[in-house]
């Protein structure tokens, strides 16, 4: 796979565009579902990612943001195909960023996947009774701890496979790991809300 990726940067282009897509759409279907269902709830809000945060809170089908990322770094992706193929001849370092932005976003999907299953499950069989409130600190580190998880899962496999695609994706999430760890640190030195109990 690896192979095939490195030979056209139009294939890590293609994933990257349908993956970045699909992250925003599911976000979107989670944070509407979360509500429906109204027995989580999250201090500030849903989104993690402090720039997606008003578009997510306004459930916004599209989000401007989002597209000028999109394509940012769809052009970043084939700036680096040229300069690593065509310039320095180092293919090695493409397939690292692209191992960057595409694993990434592999461990994020499968957070999505989880949150649409356990909104189906409560929606089809219920099971979950009374409000669970999350603050925003918890929900950072909750966070930061699959990411390590995720960062340890790819750098397992890199190193087994001498694969510096796998690798990227492995520092990828270890850095958002540290920073959401970060992000927990401030949150929670900052005061909180009041909540009342539900009922």
């Amino acid at each position: 796979m690896e192979f095939w990726l490195s030979t056209s940067p139009w294939y890590g282009v293609i994933l990257w565009i349908i993956l970045y897509i699909s992250d925003y759409s599911l976000t979107i279907s989670s944070a509407r579902g979360f509500r429906e269902i109204g027995h989580f709830k999250f201090e500030g809000s849903f989104e993690l990612t402090p720039q997606f945060q008003k578009d997510v809170d306004a459930l916004k089908p599209v989000s401007r943001r989002h597209i000028i990322l999109l394509v940012l770094v769809s052009f970043l992706i084939l700036l680096l195909w040229l300069l690593t193929k065509r310039v320095l001849f180092f293919p090695w370092t493409y397939l690292l960023f692209l191992g960057l932005f595409l694993f990434m976003e592999v461990a994020i999907h499968f957070r999505h996947l989880r949150n649409l299953f356990l909104i189906g499950e409560v929606r089809k069989n219920g099971g979950v009774e009374g409000q669970i409130f999350y603050r925003k600190w918890f929900s950072y580190r909750m966070s930061a701890f699959e990411f390590y998880l995720f960062s340890a899962l790819f750098l397992i496999i890199a190193v087994l496979n001498y694969s510096p695609f796998f690798l990227g994706g492995a520092m990828a999430c270890f850095a958002v790991g540290a920073n959401h760890n970060k992000l927990a640190k401030k949150t929670r030195a900052m005061p909180s809300p009041i909540v009342e109990p539900p009922g």
